[in-house]
């Protein structure tokens, strides 16, 4: 049980590293590209290859009414989580984009496993853990609205925030909606699979068509760099540690990531480095890991 916890920590961490780097370069990419385009072709490609993944896939689960309605929840979650993500990381400081996604979602998981998953009440220490990222949250946004952090706050970026904050709430709900169809016997491949058709959908809804062939020709690099150093490398790992561990303890290692943003913003001239959005960061990450250990030692 020890190694299963233990492997599965690692790879959602390894995923908060791929996808860090991979966030703050789609950032800098996105202040003079095409958001939407990025976000259409790189999806279209994660739902083909893994539509063709799965079909070599062995014994597939049953597809009955109550897993139709949650492959649909997923679908709007996820296009909810994705595309605030991305549109909040044009428009505000990555680091702290990811640090409101993430100190909401331990808050929100707690309550959506109890009551979807009916696991009863959480334990205390997760909710003391909780309330304690989610305070340092609110510190987050007075670091964002007093002209602290390392991008200008203006109309933009408090618009970027709120949608990383809509995004940080449908994470926790997609995190679980997973775990929910682990449990009843589908794979990660059936999952990846068939999440992505409510994000395509909003996305052909939102792309500039006359856009799109002068954007693969000028940015096919950053376009597929974005895909598979944001999209499908990192969902690979973190579907992989979702399966081994609970939803909880996924988001708790997803709160270690705004410090791993925060170091990789180094590699963006336009972000100011903010000693206060390094503060936030670190007490959200010590948090964090801090949990990690007490969650381990609980399951050893």
């Amino acid at each position: 049980m020890a190694n299963r916890f233990a492997l599965g920590v690692f790879l959602v961490a390894l995923y908060v590293v791929v996808s860090a780097a991979g966030e703050v370069y789609a950032a800098s990419y996105f202040q003079q590209a095409d958001v939407y385009v990025a976000l259409l072709l790189s999806f279209a490609a994660v739902c083909l290859i893994f539509n063709l993944l799965a079909r070599h896939e062995g014994d597939e689960a049953t597809v009955a009414k109550w897993s139709l309605l949650v492959f649909v929840a997923l679908n709007v979650g996820t296009a909810i989580s994705w595309i605030g993500l991305f549109i909040g990381l044009k428009y505000a400081e990555p680091a702290i984009v990811v640090a409101f996604m993430v100190a909401l979602g331990p808050t929100a998981t707690v309550w959506l496993n109890a009551l979807i998953r009916r696991q009863g009440a959480p334990p205390a220490s997760d909710i003391v853990v909780s309330v304690t990222i989610a305070t340092i949250g609110s510190y987050m946004i007075w670091i964002s609205a007093s002209g602290n952090a390392g991008v200008e706050w203006g109309a933009r970026s408090s618009f970027g925030i709120v949608l990383a904050i809509v995004a940080g709430l449908s994470l926790a709900l997609t995190n679980i909606l997973v775990k929910l169809l682990f449990d009843h016997g589908f794979s990660g491949r059936q999952v990846l699979a068939h999440r992505f058709y409510g994000t395509i959908l909003l996305l052909l809804g939102l792309v500039d068509y006359s856009s799109i062939v002068p954007e693969i020709s000028q940015h096919w690099f950053a376009i597929a760099a974005i895909g598979l150093s944001t999209i499908i490398v990192p969902l690979l790992l973190i579907q992989q540690g979702i399966r081994r561990v609970e939803p909880f303890t996924v988001n708790t290692v997803l709160s270690t990531a705004p410090i791993i943003t925060f170091l990789f913003q180094y590699f963006d001239s336009r972000i100011v480095p903010s000693s206060h959005t390094f503060i936030g960061n670190a007490l959200i990450t010590a948090v964090a890991v801090g949990n990690i250990y007490l969650q381990y030692r609980r399951s050893a």
